[in-house]
């Protein structure tokens, strides 16, 4: 029974030690560009503003690509994660084990999640003001991870979980090492702001900002 339960273990080890380990710890957090880090649920998703003097999300991610535009929206969020656990898992509820066997063992295609926001509702939310160079580099990242067809144009998948969020295919696979979570931690670390050394997990992120 304990060889059973061994390597979870020392899954759960490994995060626990990357993620004591910070990561540009000289990140001084006063900056004049707000971003928020947010968890929702065991998700880490990064907000940042539609619209800013470094760049303009509507021309990337289109209002029309909604379902519905929200004209009051001031945030985009991003988060990333396994393309099939999204399409068929909008609440923990509907896991099945298929989906999370593939998601974790197997390298499976990946998806952007984006949510249009005009307030900040999360269960926990974490404010940063960065500079510009790292605001950059952030959105340098994001661009990175989205699958454009030509220059400067994405065609949203067939799936939403509300009118106010749209999914795009995305690079890189989802793995049991290469999670939302880790996927978050590496845009900041990207960034040249405070993270850890990996984590698949949501909790120690946050750890770097208590």
């Amino acid at each position: 029974m304990i060889i059973l339960f061994f390597p979870a273990f020392i899954y759960f080890l490994i995060t626990l030690i990357g993620g004591l380990i910070p990561v540009n710890q000289h990140s001084k957090n006063k900056g004049d560009i707000q971003i928020f880090l947010v968890q929702k649920g065991s998700h880490t998703d990064i907000v940042v503003p539609i619209t800013n003097k470094i760049i303009d999300w509507k021309k990337v991610i289109p209002p029309a690509h909604f379902p519905k535009a929200m004209r009051a929206a001031k945030y985009y969020s991003f988060g990333w994660g396994d393309r099939e656990f999204y399409r068929t898992t909008p609440y923990w509820e509907d896991l099945t084990f298929k989906t999370a066997f593939k998601a974790l063992f197997l390298n499976t295609p990946s998806a952007m999640h984006i949510r249009q926001l005009d307030k900040i509702d999360s269960e926990k939310i974490i404010e940063l003001n960065i500079k510009a160079e790292e605001y950059k580099r952030l959105s340098e990242y994001f661009l990175m991870h989205l699958k454009f067809k030509k220059k400067n144009q994405i065609s949203p998948l067939d799936f939403h979980y509300s009118e106010n969020d749209v999914f795009y295919a995305s690079f890189s696979s989802f793995h049991a090492f290469r999670t939302c979570n880790s996927w978050s931690n590496n845009a900041l670390k990207y960034s040249g702001l405070n993270s850890c050394l990996w984590t698949a997990f949501a909790f120690p992120i946050f750890w770097q900002y208590s």
